[in-house]
């Protein structure tokens, strides 16, 4: 009988201590209005930092790269397959990866390994308004807000953290932070306001249809 109401107390200990958060946030700018494709995330104060294994892919579709904003942990590859059957050549000249896919019109490209945190722009050579930002982090907790201007972070054990919120056209240049402890419960919505540039300073412009070089 002591055995058993041993197990009970040590399976609601577990219980109690992997509880996990929803985060909720909220991104508007100075007018009021919803902001989409902020990057939020949840940086630990103490715990060692995160090595990604997986893989993403960043798609050149349309003469333009889908998705425009990603989020991925240190030691993410990214490939970035040609759908257009057009000579694309991608690049970045970002501290945090430098590097250069060859203009190339195949489909398939050589991988390229992320492994340190920072913002990374990337573009085309041949297609100037071609643009694209990929947020490496130390963490496994981060979302992107949607058209509501929402992003969702789930399954956050308790601790102290950093919440970060960044956008490529955010005026400060870094992130908005809020040191955060969580207990396990939900920590309802929180709401940031940021101020960011016009968009034509993050996001190039694509040439009108007529305009446009047939290349």
């Amino acid at each position: 009988m002591i055995k058993h109401y041993l197990a009970a107390i040590f399976s609601l200990v577990l219980c109690v201590q992997t509880q996990a958060a929803t985060l909720t946030i909220g991104v508007k700018d100075g007018n009021g209005k919803v902001v989409t494709d902020a990057v939020v995330y949840a940086q630990p104060l103490n715990s060692m930092p995160v090595t990604g294994t997986g893989e993403v892919r960043i798609e050149q579709k349309d003469k333009e790269f889908h998705p425009f904003i990603n989020v991925i942990p240190a030691g993410t590859a990214a490939l970035f397959p040609n759908r257009d059957g057009i000579g694309h050549h991608v690049y970045s000249f970002s501290p945090a990866k430098t590097f250069q896919l060859p203009l190339s019109e195949q489909e398939t490209t050589d991988s390229v390994l992320f492994d340190t945190p920072g913002v990374v722009t990337v573009g085309c050579n041949i297609h100037d308004w071609m643009a694209a930002y990929i947020y490496v982090v130390n963490t496994p907790f981060y979302g992107v807000s949607g058209d509501d201007g929402i992003a969702i972070i789930r399954e956050v054990p308790p601790g102290n953290y950093t919440l970060h919120v960044w956008h490529p056209g955010i005026k400060t240049g870094t992130d908005l932070e809020q040191q955060l402890t969580l207990d396990g419960n939900d920590a309802g919505q929180l709401d940031f306001t940021i101020d960011i540039k016009p968009e034509y300073f993050w996001k190039p412009a694509r040439p009108a249809d007529n305009d446009e070089v047939q290349y």
